[in-house]
């Protein structure tokens, strides 16, 4: 006879005062799993932003050192960067450096938002005006 179909022996049934305690474990429990949940949602978030704005000073870094005007950097960023996002622009020693900003409000008062910036910083080429430091010191 198969060991499965045996009934169970009575000794190994749940008294009458463990009865429920699954239910309250699991009401402890489910809770704790949401709120991973939303801080995991939270973190690929915010990383998707910091992603978009590292894209942002980059693609604007880059037109910058190659001549274009100060107005490219904010079509850089309105275009590549994240909703709301700001830029600072500065070209020191023959180099422009583009930091791009954004603050995440994140669910209600109770949660603080989260600032995600990004930057890159390209060496400029010969003979354009970012060369001469004439790019401004601040672009939104």
């Amino acid at each position: 006879m198969n060991s499965r179909l045996r009934p169970r022996p009575h000794h190994l049934l749940p008294s009458a005062s463990e009865r429920g305690y699954v239910t309250a474990e699991t009401a402890m429990v489910l809770p704790t799993l949401v709120g991973l949940g939303l801080a995991l949602v939270l973190i690929v978030v915010a990383a998707a932003a910091q992603l978009r704005c590292a894209d942002a000073a980059w693609e604007a870094a880059r037109g910058l050192a190659r001549g274009e005007s100060p107005g490219y950097a904010t079509q850089a960023v309105q275009r590549f960067g994240p909703a709301g996002a700001s830029a600072e622009v500065s070209a020191v020693d023959g180099s422009v450096l583009v930091k791009v900003s954004v603050r995440l409000p994140i669910g209600n008062a109770l949660l603080p938002a989260i600032h995600v910036t990004g930057h890159a910083q390209i060496a400029c080429e010969p003979g354009t005006s970012c060369a001469a430091d004439s790019v401004g010191p601040e672009v939104r």
